[in-house]
């Protein structure tokens, strides 16, 4: 089972094209003296930085299997086997939910987001389901 957001990878993938096609319309439209090349490279740099950083925050999930769970945040993942894991919680207010994990941490499950409304919440709550349901036949 894959969990995504859908706010997030719409809205991402959108302001990385308009941002990128801004920053090719600026760096086409700039003179070509060398200093301007330069400038013109810098765009396209720039352009390409947004669209990655646009693209990781885009690209999480949450991955569950039979053995494990495997949740991708925009600059870290990490697996947990099933046991690790207690429940999720998901506080008024913050912008994604987290895993309680079994040694009294925490970990961000940006894939359950609070500005997919109802959505965010009731993926939250199906991987807390999971969670449950795998503890008892662990």
């Amino acid at each position: 089972m894959t969990f995504r957001p859908r706010a997030v990878r719409t809205w991402g993938y959108i302001v990385a094209g308009i941002f990128a096609l801004a920053c090719v319309a600026m760096a086409l439209t700039l003179p070509l003296i060398i200093h301007r090349i330069l400038d013109s490279f810098g765009f396209v740099v720039l352009a390409l930085l947004v669209g990655w950083f646009c693209h990781r925050h885009a690209s999480v999930e949450v991955m569950a299997n039979a053995t494990h769970v495997h949740i991708r945040n925009a600059f870290s993942s990490r697996s947990f086997e099933w046991p690790e894991l207690i429940g999720v919680s998901f506080p008024e207010g913050d912008p994604w939910a987290h895993v309680d994990l079994a040694d009294g941490d925490t970990y961000a499950v940006m894939a359950a987001q609070r500005a997919d409304g109802a959505r965010g919440v009731a993926m939250a709550r199906e991987l807390n389901s999971l969670i449950e349901e795998h503890s008892l036949t662990s």
